[in-house]
């Protein structure tokens, strides 16, 4: 089984990670942003988040994610990543709930979008506990269907 670590950012990690990222994530950073280069996405991401953090798989980054602010007391949760994510679901699970709990100390409401065609993410994303609307919303660029997913402090699970 690959081991999962989350830490800082490195020179170049960004690079890797995009240079490898998953076709659903590719397809919607274009959705939401008409951008075919995954790089500047995650550049700005990271820019723009009040926290960010990489996830290495056996030694390389595989995955970046964050939360950027919307409002004083609300935080934009995001993800996106390489294939070697999926390797040890059952670790990214347990991580993910670890830092939802760390955003959430942070931002009373987490709030985002996600493609409601990234159906391995819609579920990910209710196994760390965020609801799900189940009703799709035209989002992004390209007004395609999206999910709004979210959480409020009082609602994230225990770890």
């Amino acid at each position: 089984m690959a081991k999962l670590i989350v830490r800082e950012l490195r020179v170049g990690d960004l690079e890797t990670i995009a240079e490898g990222l998953r076709q659903a994530d590719r397809d919607e950073i274009e959705a939401t942003t008409g951008e075919t280069d995954a790089l500047p996405v995650l550049q700005s991401g990271v820019a723009t988040s009040s926290m960010a953090w990489v996830i290495e798989v056996g030694g390389v980054a595989a995955g970046v994610f964050g939360v950027a602010p919307a409002a004083p007391d609300v935080g934009v949760p995001w993800m996106l990543g390489t294939y070697a994510l999926e390797r040890a679901p059952k670790q990214l699970t347990k991580l993910g709930r670890v830092y939802v709990h760390r955003m959430a100390d942070k931002y009373e409401t987490l709030v985002n979008y996600v493609d409601a065609r990234n159906l391995k993410s819609v579920y990910w994303l209710s196994c760390l506990g965020f609801t799900i609307n189940p009703h799709t919303e035209p989002f992004g660029i390209a007004g395609l269907p999206f999910h709004r997913f979210g959480m409020t402090r009082s609602c994230v699970p225990r770890i």
